[in-house]
């Protein structure tokens, strides 16, 4: 849990060690983990007044948290904070961000990143390509989550588990409407 981690990092550094940033994104993920997303941001702030770098996990990490929390403003300033510092979001940065749209309600941010994200020259992977039908099963719309998974599999992604589920989902919500 939390408290343990906490309690480990303040027994390190009794012990004169000073936790670097993988100790740190490892106890930021134990928080999210342990359903106290803001325990992990504020670990995030103490790395930054102990001066800890904080890396792509890191921010990964941070924008996970601000998705538990519906936190739109906060995970895209975590993602221009990674870019002034020259760090490049990755896939999982940007599906933590789309995560983040959907669990605010906010569905239409969710194809306007992906939009930008292709224009960008950014590769869709499967999770990110599930977010958008999970968006899409939310609304019922059975052909365009269609249009998702022909694409991912034109690109030569396999469909998954969790694909397959979103789309009967979706064939149930759309049959229903």
């Amino acid at each position: 849990n939390i408290e343990r981690a906490q309690a480990m990092i303040d027994e390190m550094e009794s012990l004169n060690i000073q936790p670097d940033t993988v100790t740190y994104n490892s106890f930021a993920n134990c928080g999210i983990n342990a359903g106290q997303p803001q325990k992990a941001l504020e670990l995030a702030d103490e790395m930054k007044a102990k001066g800890v770098r904080l890396d792509v996990r890191t921010y990964n990490a941070l924008v996970h948290a601000c998705s538990e929390i519906k936190n739109i403003e906060r995970a895209q300033a975590m993602i221009d904070e990674m870019e002034s510092l020259n760090l490049r979001p990755d896939t999982v940065t940007y599906n933590s961000l789309l995560c983040c749209y959907v669990n605010a309600g906010e569905p239409q941010k969710v194809f306007e990143l992906v939009e930008k994200l292709r224009t960008n020259g950014i590769q869709l992977d499967v999770a990110m390509y599930n977010t958008l039908i999970h968006v899409c099963s939310k609304d019922g719309d059975l052909p365009r989550a269609q249009k998702m998974v022909q694409e991912m599999e034109s690109l030569g992604m396999m469909p998954d588990g969790i694909t397959h589920s979103l789309m009967a989902r979706c064939r149930a919500h759309h049959h229903r409407t």
